[in-house]
C-alpha cells in the first residue's frame, strides 16, 4: 500500500481518489472547494465520436476566420509570452507525422472511455448517473446535406453515426425556429445525467472508502530523501506518490519540469424548461453551440477562448448564448444562470497521463481540454495501473514537450 495525494477536486482528480483509494492505497485529496470547476460546466457528453486531436492546420484555420462575434473562437492577444510559445508548439503538433502519432494515441484511448465509465458508475452504485441514448448533430444552410454525408463518412471510432428517420428529424424540426436541414444521430456515446452529482457522488464514495480529504491549496511539489512533500496552505503532506490533477493551475506548481497549459475557456448558461422539452441532447453545428437536458435543466454551452484563467469574463458571451436560445425558440421558463470555466489545454490536444521521469513518484493527470469529463474514468484507471508499474502509453508522457521551448531557442542562439 501506498501514500497517495491527489492535487485537484474536478472530474480527473476525485475519480483518480476514488480509483486509486479502491485499489488499495492510502489516498489524501487536496482540494479547495469548488461548486463549479470546469468539468461542472460542460455540456455533460461522453464524446466517443471525438477521435482526432484538434491540433490541425484546419483548426488554425477556424481559428482565425471563426473569431468571436462572428464565431465561436476568442484569442487573447494581450497575452503574448503565454499564447506564442504554446502557439509554435501547436503548429508543430500539426505537421502530419505529429498527428499521425496523435490520432492512433486518441483513438485507441476513446475506445476504453465509455467502458471505464460504466465500471465507474457500476463501482459507485450509480448506474443512473449516465445515459447511453446519444446525441443529435444538426446543420442549417444549403450545404447541409453535402456536410452531413461528409461527417457520415468518416471515421468516429466506437461511435455509430446514422441519418435521422423521417419521424425523428420532423419532431425535432417542429420544435425548433430555425430551419433544419440535415441531421444525424450518434449512438455508442454517452451524457452524464446530473455533472453536480456525479462530483458529489465520487467524492462521498472516495470518503466512505476511507480516503482523506484536505481543504486546501497546493503550494509547491518537491521530492527529497525518496519521499515526495507536498506544500499546502493547511501544512505539509508526505508521499510516496503525488497525483497532480488540478487542470491548468498544474503548471503552477511544477515550474521547473514544464507542462505548457493554455487556458481554453468556456461559457454556459442553464435554465429550466418547465417541462416542455423532450427532445434529445442537440448539437447545432453551425453556430457551435451544444444543447443539453439535465433533468428539469437546460444547459446551453459554447466558445473556445484562449486567455489566462484568471482574467475576468465577457458577459457578451452570455448574450450571445441567451439570443440563440432565443432564436431557437427553446422553451424558458427561468432566469438564465452563467458559468465560465477554463479548460486546461496542452499544444498537440493530447492529454498528460502518467509519471514524470525527471521526478520519480509524480504523476500527471491534466490536459485533457474539451474531453476532461469523457475521459476522466480512464485516466482513473490508468493512473492505477501507473502506480501499480505498468508502463502507460508514452503519447500522453508529461515530459513529451521538455524544456520551455524559448529557453531552448535561447540556448541554441546564445
Amino acid at each position: 500500500m501506498s501514500r497517495i495525494v491527489v492535487i485537484g477536486g474536478g472530474i480527473i482528480g476525485r475519480a483518480a481518489a476514488f480509483r486509486l483509494q479502491k485499489s488499495g492505497h492510502a489516498v489524501t485529496l487536496v482540494a479547495i472547494p469548488d461548486l463549479q470547476p470546469a468539468s461542472w460546466g460542460n455540456a455533460g457528453h461522453i464524446a466517443t465520436e471525438q477521435i482526432t486531436p484538434l491540433a490541425r492546420f484546419s483548426t488554425l484555420r477556424r481559428a482565425l476566420t471563426e473569431r468571436f462575434p462572428a464565431g465561436p473562437v476568442a484569442i487573447d492577444w494581450q497575452r503574448p509570452a503565454t499564447l506564442l510559445p504554446w502557439s509554435l508548439r501547436f503548429m508543430r503538433a500539426c505537421l502530419p507525422d505529429q498527428t499521425a502519432r496523435g490520432d492512433a494515441a486518441l483513438g485507441r484511448l476513446m475506445r476504453h472511455a465509455l467502458p471505464a465509465w460504466e465500471r465507474l458508475v457500476t463501482d459507485l452504485g450509480a448506474p443512473d448517473l449516465l445515459d447511453r441514448h446519444g446525441v443529435v448533430k444538426l446543420w442549417e444552410g444549403p450545404r447541409a446535406r453535402d456536410v452531413q454525408l461528409a461527417v457520415q463518412s468518416a471515421d468516429h471510432g466506437t461511435a455509430k453515426v446514422m441519418p435521422l428517420d423521417e419521424a425523428e428529424f420532423s419532431a425535432i424540426r417542429d420544435r425548433i425556429a430555425v430551419p433544419l436541414n440535415a441531421g444525424l444521430r450518434y449512438q455508442g456515446t454517452a451524457h452524464v445525467t446530473d455533472p453536480r452529482r456525479v462530483l458529489d457522488t465520487l467524492f462521498q464514495a472516495f470518503l466512505n472508502s476511507g480516503g482523506r480529504s484536505i481543504e486546501a491549496e497546493a503550494l509547491s511539489i518537491q521530492r527529497r530523501d525518496g519521499v515526495i512533500r507536498v506544500e499546502t496552505t493547511r501544512g505539509a503532506e508526505e508521499a510516496d506518490h503525488v497525483v497532480l490533477a488540478c487542470g491548468v493551475r498544474s503548471a503552477t506548481l511544477i515550474p521547473f519540469l514544464h507542462a505548457p497549459l493554455i487556458a481554453e475557456r468556456g461559457y454556459h448558461i442553464q435554465w429550466a424548461h418547465g417541462g416542455n422539452w423532450a427532445l434529445p441532447n442537440l448539437i447545432f453545428e453551425n453556430r457551435a453551440l451544444v444543447v443539453t437536458r439535465f433533468g428539469a435543466q437546460l444547459r446551453a454551452t459554447s466558445f473556445v477562448e484562449f486567455t489566462s484563467p484568471d482574467s475576468p469574463p465577457d458577459p457578451r458571451k452570455w448574450l450571445w448564448l441567451e439570443d440563440q436560445v432565443r432564436r431557437l425558440g427553446l422553451p424558458v421558463a427561468s432566469p438564465f444562470t452563467r458559468w465560465h470555466g477554463a479548460r486546461p489545454t496542452l499544444p498537440d490536444y493530447l492529454p498528460a497521463i502518467g509519471p514524470f521521469r525527471t521526478m520519480p513518484g509524480l504523476h500527471a493527470a491534466y490536459g485533457h481540454n474539451h474531453l476532461g469529463l469523457t475521459l476522466a474514468a480512464i485516466t482513473a484507471e490508468m493512473l492505477a495501473d501507473s502506480i501499480a508499474g505498468r508502463t502507460p502509453m508514452r503519447a500522453f508522457s508529461p515530459d513529451r514537450f521538455g524544456r520551455p521551448l524559448l529557453r531552448r531557442m535561447r540556448k541554441q542562439y546564445s
